[in-house]
């Protein structure tokens, strides 16, 4: 029944990614590898019909083109772009890395780590990134934070750009916003695992842990990120926060 309603779609789903209306075509190149799944499309008319896509990374639409950006490494990895597609392209996306927005950061952050862009295109706007892990707003410090070992991994950053700066990642802990505050102690949890946080700059926390722990922002952090109580609590025992 399902794949029959597809089926009968299929003409308004082919239109859908030349459509005049720039969100509207956004929305269904976002549909692009489910339509291929379901036979509506062939990887093959993807890419010859690939600068209908391409244009939106161009747009003046602010908000539709940081949102196509999001999909340029999963489609360069699935072959539907290229590396060269990319690279013509990746200068429409530094004024938005130039303005801080972590969106960004993570769009060509991906592209670096991909293959599809050199490292250096970043390297000389570091700085900006680094201010976003010393932020006034506590969720763009948790977000930015998490973004690290990204940047760490394409060489963008190094050990000495965030070090002095770890105090600002727990401070968010005491924020008020519970979803920020969990997020940050998810952030905080992995770049511990990862070696990036060490226990000693982790352990003065473990009073908060405790309190995690024992309270009701526990049940909510698990479900926030897909994990179960007894696993949460296996990571903050292997970084000496619980007993």
């Amino acid at each position: 029944m399902v794949n029959d309603l597809i089926e009968k779609n299929k003409p308004y789903y082919i239109k859908s990614l030349s459509l005049e209306d720039q969100f509207s075509r956004l929305d269904a190149w976002y549909k692009v590898d489910f339509l291929i799944d379901n036979n509506i499309l062939t990887k093959e008319y993807v890419i010859e019909n690939k600068t209908k896509f391409l244009d939106l990374l161009t747009t003046t639409d602010e908000m539709v083109k940081v949102h196509a950006w999001v999909l340029a490494r999963r489609f360069a990895d699935a072959g539907y772009i290229s590396k060269e597609d990319i690279d013509k392209r990746k200068s429409y996306l530094i004024p938005y890395v130039k303005s801080g927005d972590l969106t960004a950061w993570w769009n060509a952050i991906d592209l670096v780590n991909g293959g599809y862009i050199d490292n250096t295109y970043l390297t000389p706007y570091k700085d900006i990134f680094i201010a976003s892990l010393k932020s006034d707003n506590p969720g763009v410090v948790s977000d930015a934070w998490h973004m690290v070992p990204l940047l760490l991994k394409a060489g963008v950053i190094s050990n000495a750009d965030y070090d002095d700066n770890k105090k600002y990642l727990f401070n968010v802990l005491k924020s008020s916003n519970q979803y920020i505050r969990l997020n940050a102690w998810e952030t905080i949890i992995d770049l511990g695992e990862k070696g990036i946080l060490t226990k000693e700059d982790i352990f003065p926390f473990k009073s908060k842990a405790k309190e995690l722990i024992e309270g009701e922002d526990l049940i909510k952090l698990t479900s926030l990120f897909d994990t179960s109580k007894d696993d949460f609590i296996a990571r903050l025992k292997n970084l000496d926060l619980a007993d």
